[in-house]
């Protein structure tokens, strides 16, 4: 399992990718997973019944024959993977389980020309690769192509059979999404399965993972918190229930702050203390990030979820939705200039540069900030410092947007898609199914998180394994460089994409984490990651799965409206202009400037556009 304090940060890194770029949600935790062996029972995309056994007999009766040598077309690279093991413990073994034979040397990639003018060669040899893994966003032709020319097996008579596992894991709406003339044609990957909208998944690894992130999270000076809301704890007294109970609950971390008027009013409440840091300078209520990236931290913890960058379906309303083109959002704006006017935002936001912003994090100067950051690091400097007060995590106070609370959204797309060739046999298409099925099992997890015992790497002394190395060890556990590290040995969860090990699995919540059977030793020193575990888990957002993924790149306008053109063109300019308006008057003609920018690129089009590409989508699955 990774660290808590590494969780957050990796976790953030993603956020900001996604949310300004696609507005997807995405589970971003990696709990550990262990030797769990027990039986559970699931439903699959057809609703049939399976049993999550190993995949090295499917259901119980499939043994593999013979050896196969496999070619894999990955159809959206132009070069191959260059990274892969040194020494590679895991991939013989699952040679030897599954008699399938792949490495990264057996991927074919594009070399220079495009994936439809690959299949277009193949299609005129009649010599298809064995698997084509492909993309939903970047090959959704090649897909339709392939599936029209009858080139690839439909799926459906033999996933219960041969890949229970895989259909355990990847969930209902997943599969619904990426049918085609609602038939199985792929095995869409890179989806985040978990608990809540999966709920048969009760039982497996899954129940250890968090269902989706939580609540949004903000980080406040302890001392100011406590001031505002006396029951809310201080860091040191998160520390001393951490060390008395062994873990934190959302009791302890829980405070007095709902909505974003009670967020307003500690911001004017920490004002009127008039408190001065240890260099004399002024504390400042709100600090919100530069250079225009505050579109992410600051629209999530004011109440939007997956909405705040880009498009998503309400499934629930079979309408598009984008927030910045909501008359919420414009509220959200007007909030931030209520706080910029009255001198509860940080007056420099817009001028200042992150290194000058970093300086004040790290004099303690401002009473509210977010979690895009090291926050374990900043209060070590502020200790070093001397100073008394840390900086704590809250739940983010949230408002109920658009008549309902806020989800969560998902791409169920799977970003990759693995369609096997009608080139190959049945009697080979049930081998290939079962060594994809052996990597989504929990032996085939386990395998590739420690390798096999053969190896040596690891050992296990009552029920507890770990690595023999210690170096080897911490790498997995918090990521410390070693020479000989996961990806060397060819381990899941280092610093290295699956492709790149020759596995086709690439989900963000199984294989890619530390899957151990033992947590990380807790920080009581410094308790934040168990401040962010105790909210998540208590917060947990219900999750929708959003179709526009599918679709988006068929609309070449939403590449602007939600690039540094588009919306972040707005947050830099006029919406930025907007907030630190003078008065009313001027912030309507800025917000309108910035709405005006937004039509100007097409927002009317692409929402119709994309309206119609979901909508004929859902009729084309019987949705």
């Amino acid at each position: 399992m990774r660290s808590s304090a590494k969780m957050v940060s990796s976790a953030a890194a993603l956020i900001m990718t996604v949310t300004l770029l696609s507005g997807c949600g995405g589970n971003n935790a990696n709990t550990g997973g262990g030797n769990n062996t027990a039986t559970n029972q699931g439903t699959n995309a057809n609703g049939v019944g399976t049993t999550n056994n190993s995949a090295s007999a499917a259901d119980g009766n499939y043994v593999p024959e013979k050896d196969l040598n496999l070619k894999v077309w990955y159809t959206w690279a132009d070069t191959a993977p260059t990274k892969g093991a040194t020494e590679d413990v895991v991939t013989p073994e699952i040679q030897k389980i599954t008699k399938v034979n792949f490495t990264p040397k057996d991927i074919i990639v594009n070399n220079g020309v495009t994936g439809l003018e690959r299949l277009n060669m193949y299609l005129a040899t009649g010599d298809l690769p064995q698997v084509m893994y492909a993309q939903r966003s970047s090959s959704a032709d090649i897909i339709k192509k392939l599936v029209e020319a009858e080139k690839v097996w439909n799926l459906d008579d033999y996933l219960a059979k041969y890949a229970p596992n895989v259909l355990k894991r990847v969930t209902k709406d997943a599969w619904d999404s990426t049918k085609i003339g609602g038939k199985i044609y792929g095995i869409p990957s890179d989806v985040a399965a978990n608990t809540t909208n999966a709920p048969e998944l009760k039982g497996t690894t899954f129940e250890k993972n968090l269902s989706g992130s939580g609540a949004w999270q903000l980080v406040v000076r302890d001392d100011i918190l406590k001031a505002y809301d006396p029951s809310a704890k201080s860091v040191a007294e998160l520390s001393d229930a951490l060390k008395k109970n062994g873990k934190l609950t959302y009791d302890d971390v829980k405070v007095n702050m709902k909505t974003p008027d009670d967020l307003m009013n500690f911001f004017q409440k920490s004002k009127d203390m008039n408190m001065k840091t240890a260099n004399g300078k002024n504390v400042i209520p709100f600090d919100m990030w530069t250079q225009g990236w505050w579109i992410g931290p600051w629209s999530q913890a004011w109440g939007f979820a997956g909405g705040s960058g880009g498009p998503v379906w309400d499934d629930e309303k079979s309408s598009l939705y984008w927030a910045p083109a909501t008359e919420d959002y414009k509220d959200y704006l007007k909030w931030l200039h209520t706080a910029y006017q009255n001198k509860l935002m940080d007056q420099e936001t817009f001028t200042m540069s992150d290194d000058q912003r970093t300086s004040k994090l790290n004099n303690g100067q401002y009473a509210v900030t977010h979690f895009w950051q090291d926050i374990n690091a900043l209060n070590d400097t502020l200790k070093k410092n001397g100073e008394k007060f840390q900086y704590r995590l809250i739940q983010a106070p949230a408002n109920t947007i658009a008549d309902s609370p806020q989800f969560d959204f998902q791409d169920p797309r799977g970003g990759n898609f693995i369609m096997i060739s009608k080139s190959v046999s049945e009697e080979d298409l049930k081998q290939i199914l079962n060594w994809i099925d052996f990597q989504y099992s929990e032996e085939g997890e386990t395998l590739m998180a420690w390798g096999p015992e053969s190896a040596g790497l690891w050992e296990e002394k009552d029920g507890k394994r770990k690595f023999k190395d210690p170096a080897l060890d911490q790498n997995a556990l918090l990521g410390t460089q070693t020479d000989k590290d996961l990806v060397y040995y060819g381990l899941s969860g280092g610093n290295v994409n699956q492709i790149d090990l020759g596995r086709l699995i690439y989900t963000h919540d199984t294989i890619r984490g530390y899957k151990s059977v033992y947590e990380t030793p807790k920080n009581v020193d410094n308790p934040f990651g168990e401040e962010w575990n105790a909210i998540t888990q208590a917060t947990v957002r219900p999750i929708k799965m959003d179709l526009t993924g599918m679709f988006i790149n068929q609309v070449p306008e939403w590449g602007k409206l939600t690039g540094e053109d588009g919306v972040i063109g707005c947050m830099k300019n006029e919406w930025a202009k907007a907030i630190v308006a003078d008065n009313d008057a001027d912030f309507e003609k800025y917000y309108e400037a910035g709405m005006k920018r937004l039509k100007d690129l097409g927002l009317d089009k692409a929402m119709t556009d994309l309206t119609k590409l979901v909508t004929d989508y859902q009729t084309s699955v019987g949705k």
